[in-house]
């Protein structure tokens, strides 16, 4: 089992809702997802992040297929034009 975890900074913290319902969107079609959950921070902090994604996947493979799924490419290309900062951790459990 991999973890894909994704965090975010916004300098328009308007921008976290439009991240966040181009990530929900994603739920339930990228075949071999087998979770997703997102979270909007509530913690103010300089260390705090905005908002987190969560996705579960079966394998490794199955990870870098979803990286090169072309409903995920095009919600990576939206984000990208609004945040300012983003962290990634992938991980095997």
């Amino acid at each position: 089992m991999v973890k894909h975890v994704v965090m975010w900074r916004y300098k328009d913290k308007q921008n976290i809702e439009i991240a966040r319902n181009q990530l929900e969107s994603l739920r339930g079609k990228i075949p071999g997802m087998l979770s997703l959950e997102t979270g909007e921070n509530f913690t103010d902090s300089d260390a705090s992040w905005d908002l987190v994604l969560i996705t579960e996947h079966p394998d490794r493979e199955t990870l870098d297929a979803y990286q090169e799924n072309p409903l995920h490419v095009e919600v990576k290309a939206v984000l990208g034009k609004i945040e300012s900062e983003r962290a990634v951790v992938d991980f095997e459990i």
